[in-house]
């Protein structure tokens, strides 16, 4: 159960290695990204350890993809913030995949 308002990363930091974060941290990756993999740590933390144990990069590779979709959906999606929808339900409208 989460508590509260954890900070940025507070969760993937449980499951993700520390030099992976590190990377997390700069640019390209930014508050979205970090969102994604708070996310998917409190989701999918075994499916999250797998990507990881693959290589770093591809967890890097996937973020930044992830990153970019929502990111986008959410630029394009003035008239349902507008209206009070929630991020989550503005991307699940516009068929983005929020699992990993």
């Amino acid at each position: 159960m989460i508590e509260g308002n954890p900070p940025p990363l507070a969760i993937a930091s449980r499951v993700l290695a520390p030099e992976t974060l590190s990377v997390l941290r700069r640019h390209p990756y930014h508050l979205v990204a970090w969102r994604i993999a708070d996310r998917w740590a409190f989701s999918q933390p075994e499916r999250l350890r797998d990507l990881e144990a693959e290589g770093e990069i591809l967890v890097l590779i996937r973020l930044l993809e992830q990153q970019q979709l929502e990111h986008e959906a959410l630029l394009d999606s003035v008239e349902e913030q507008r209206v009070g929808m929630s991020p989550t339900e503005i991307l699940l409208q516009r068929g983005v995949e929020l699992r990993l």
